[in-house]
């Protein structure tokens, strides 16, 4: 698909974004190096218009899906079981909804029969009365970041093989995560932990937040040593406590929670164009998103490498 001028705008600012003072790319040089103009490039076609908001069920999210199964194919992942389409068939608020999950993968070099999950949700909210809503933040961000992780480890392989995760039927009520989790690729107790992106792209404060820390004690020491470099303000919480302010069963990482697998959500607290025909990519914050995706990829190296 052509890149117009407002995405080449885009990736020139996420360039220049990446300029540091000496101090601050001294602290954020070993973190992996993302590909910046692929993943804007990436978050464009998934939030185009052409896309009609990716919503499940919907020829729109059909051209994400085929979209997503060429850059799979492209980067080089393999299939964790015969064929990288999961389809399945659920109901929301009484009707059948027939969704399709993608799953690419790279076996580990040392523990290839251990898995880490790397999800994010491709679906939106499609058009509602003649409006297409684009989802860009939610959650073309966190697909495309999944795409932009996957492509750096198939350059750096893992010790333990990762799934990469395209959920369909999050905003429906985590459709795809919860057949993910009934009819498993793999044996659920080789599963280590599930990472799932969420809306990773905007945040006035610079804040993304790793949501799960409460749930999964054990990971807090390497979230910690994370946030000390993080080149964006990486914030414990949101995962305690009743209600909206609590998010662990608020997307797809929720049904890992539920059979108590391990989790780690990151994600952006909501913006006034969440759910909104507004969250388009021209809100989004190129450099922000950079570097979250950033952080997240330096996270899973380091679940991977500390995963024995």
């Amino acid at each position: 698909m052509r890149i117009g001028r407002a995405v080449i705008a885009l990736i020139t600012t996420v360039q220049f974004a990446g300029a540091q003072p000496p101090r601050a790319a001294a602290r954020t040089a070993a973190l992996p190096t993302l590909d910046s103009a692929r993943l804007i490039a990436d978050i464009s076609v998934l939030a185009a218009d052409s896309m009609e908001g990716r919503r499940i069920g919907t020829p729109g999210g059909a051209r994400a899906r085929a979209f997503l199964l060429h850059e799979i194919a492209r980067i080089g992942l393999a299939p964790v079981r015969d064929s990288f389409p999961s389809h399945f068939t659920a109901k929301s608020r009484g009707a059948d909804l027939n969704g399709v999950n993608l799953y690419g993968m790279i076996r580990g070099t040392k523990h290839a029969d251990r898995y880490l999950v790397l999800s994010a949700h491709y679906d939106h909210l499609g058009v509602r009365d003649g409006v297409i809503y684009n989802g860009a933040d939610d959650n073309a961000s966190g697909t495309a970041a999944v795409l932009s992780i996957a492509q750096w480890f198939k350059a750096h392989q893992p010790e333990n093989s990762i799934i990469f995760a395209f959920f369909d039927g999050e905003e429906s009520g985590l459709l795809g995560a919860k057949d993910f989790l009934a009819n498993p690729p793999v044996p659920l107790d080789r599963i280590i932990a599930d990472v799932n992106l969420d809306m990773v792209s905007r945040n006035v404060k610079g804040e993304l937040y790793a949501s799960g820390a409460s749930a999964n004690p054990a990971m807090k020491p390497l979230l910690d040593s994370i946030a000390a470099i993080a080149p964006v303000k990486l914030l414990l919480g949101h995962d305690a406590g009743l209600g909206e302010n609590n998010w662990i069963q608020q997307s797809d990482q929720g049904p890992f929670a539920t059979k108590k697998i391990p989790f780690m959500y990151f994600g952006v607290e909501d913006h006034p164009d969440y759910h909104k025909p507004g969250d388009k990519i021209g809100h989004i914050e190129p450099g922000f998103y950079y570097h979250c995706v950033q952080t997240i990829a330096e996270f899973l190296k380091r679940l991977d490498s500390q995963s024995k």
